[in-house]
C-alpha cells in the first residue's frame, strides 16, 4: 500500500512538472517570437530608409541584402511560431482529455443519483412514514431524497458547463490547426522567395558590375518601359463606360493578398522623386510567388506577359466601370476573357529584380495594385475592405 501511495505521488508530480515544463517552453517560444518580430520591424524601418534614397547600384545592393535578411528573419519567426502552436495544441489536447474525464465522472455520479431517485420515487411518502422506525428516521430519509435531487441538479449544471468548456477548447484547437496550416503554406512561399532573391542579387551584380553609369542607363530604359506600360493601361481603362456611380464605400474589394505592408502609396511623392514616375497604385510587400486573389467577381480583360525582361500584368473588369490592375506578376493563373469570382487565384506576386515579369525598375518582391473607375485611377485604399 505504501509503494502504491508513493507511485501515485510520483505520477502526480511528474504530470504537474511535465505541464509546467510545457508552459515554460511555450513562454520561451513566445518571447523568442516577440524578439524576432521586433527585429523584423527594425529591418523594415531600415528598408524604408533605403527605399527613400536615390537609386544607385550601391543602394540597390544594400536593399537586396536587407530584403534577404528580412526574409531570413521571417522564416525563422515562422519556424518559432510553428513550434509555439504545436505546444499550444498539446496543452489544449491535454485540457480536452481532462474535460472528457471530468464529464465521464460526472455522468457516473448522475447515473447513481438518478437511479437512487428512481428507486426512492417508487415509494409514497405514506409508505416511507409507515416503514420508518421513528420520526427522525423519516426526516433522515427525506433529507436523503433532497440530497439526491440536489446532486442531480448540480450534475446537470456541471455537465452543461463541461459541454461549453469542451466546445470552447475544440474551437481553440480548430483555430490553432487552421493557423498552423496557414503558416506552413507561408513558410513554403517564404523559402521559395528567399531562394529567388538570393539568385536575383547575384544576377543584378553580374549585369551591372561594369559601372554605376551602366546601372543608371538601365534605369533610364526601365523608366521608359514602365511609363509605356502605364500609358497602355491608362489607354485601355480610360475608355471604359461608366455605369451606376460607384463612390468609395459603395463597393468593397477584398485585399488581393494576405499582406498589409504598403511600401509606396497612391500618388506617392517619394516614389515620384525617386523613380521619376507617377504612382497610380499602392505597392504591397509580399514574398515572391504569393497567390493573388480576385478582390471581386469580374472578367479578365487583359493578360500581358512581359517575358524575361518586361513587365507582366493583369487587368480585371468588375462592375459598373470599376477595374483592377496587378503589375510585376511572376506567373498567371487565368487567361484573357476568363470570368473570375472573388477569392479565386488569378496570378502570383513577382517584383524580385532580374526575374521574369518584374521589369528592371523594381527593388524587391511586391504587388503593384491599381483601382480604376470612370476612366481614372483611384486610391485603392478607399475601396479595399
Amino acid at each position: 500500500m505504501r509503494y502504491l501511495a508513493w507511485f501515485m505521488i510520483a505520477l502526480v508530480t511528474l504530470t504537474l512538472s511535465g505541464g509546467l515544463a510545457r508552459a515554460d517552453l511555450l513562454d520561451d517560444k513566445q518571447a523568442e517570437l516577440r524578439n524576432l518580430q521586433k527585429q523584423i520591424e527594425e529591418q523594415e524601418k531600415a528598408l524604408e530608409k533605403i527605399r527613400n534614397q536615390r537609386l544607385t547600384l550601391d543602394n540597390q545592393v544594400q536593399l537586396l541584402d536587407k530584403q534577404i535578411e528580412s526574409a531570413r528573419l521571417t522564416l525563422e519567426a515562422i519556424g518559432v511560431e510553428m513550434e509555439a502552436i504545436t505546444l499550444e495544441k498539446s496543452a489544449v489536447n491535454k485540457d480536452l482529455v481532462d474535460l472528457e474525464e471530468q464529464a465521464l465522472e460526472q455522468k457516473l455520479v448522475m447515473k447513481q443519483a438518478i437511479k437512487a431517485s428512481y428507486l426512492s420515487g417508487r415509494e409514497s411518502l405514506m409508505e416511507i412514514l409507515i416503514g420508518a422506525d421513528s420520526l427522525a428516521d423519516f426526516m433522515s430519509h427525506l433529507e436523503y431524497l433532497d440530497r439526491v435531487q440536489h446532486h442531480i441538479s448540480v450534475g446537470i449544471k456541471t455537465l452543461l458547463e463541461l459541454k461549453d468548456q469542451l466546445a470552447t477548447k475544440k474551437a481553440i484547437l480548430e483555430d490553432k490547426d487552421q493557423r498552423f496550416t496557414e503558416i506552413q503554406s507561408a513558410k513554403l512561399i517564404e523559402e521559395q522567395s528567399l531562394g529567388i532573391q538570393i539568385e536575383a542579387k547575384e544576377s543584378v551584380l553580374f549585369e551591372v558590375k561594369s559601372s554605376e553609369t551602366t546601372y543608371q542607363a538601365k534605369l533610364d530604359e526601365a523608366r521608359a518601359q514602365q511609363q509605356a506600360v502605364s500609358n497602355e493601361i491608362s489607354n485601355l481603362l480610360s475608355a471604359k463606360n461608366r455605369g451606376i456611380e460607384i463612390k468609395p464605400g459603395d463597393l468593397k474589394l477584398a485585399w488581393p493578398i494576405p499582406y498589409r505592408t504598403i511600401t509606396a502609396t497612391f500618388r506617392d511623392q517619394d516614389y515620384a522623386a525617386r523613380f521619376g514616375l507617377q504612382h497610380y497604385a499602392i505597392d504591397i510587400a509580399a514574398p515572391q510567388g504569393t497567390p493573388i486573389k480576385a478582390p471581386y467577381d469580374g472578367v479578365v480583360s487583359k493578360v500581358k506577359d512581359g517575358g524575361a525582361r518586361g513587365l507582366s500584368y493583369i487587368i480585371v473588369d468588375h462592375t459598373n466601370g470599376l477595374s483592377t490592375v496587378y503589375l510585376h506578376l511572376s506567373a498567371f493563373a487565368v487567361s484573357t476573357g476568363a470570368f473570375v469570382v472573388q477569392g479565386q487565384t488569378i496570378g502570383y506576386v513577382g517584383g524580385t529584380p532580374g526575374t521574369p515579369g518584374a521589369g528592371y525598375l523594381t527593388t524587391g518582391p511586391h504587388l503593384h495594385f491599381e483601382v480604376w473607375y470612370d476612366g481614372q485611377a483611384r486610391n485603392p485604399l478607399a475601396y479595399l475592405v
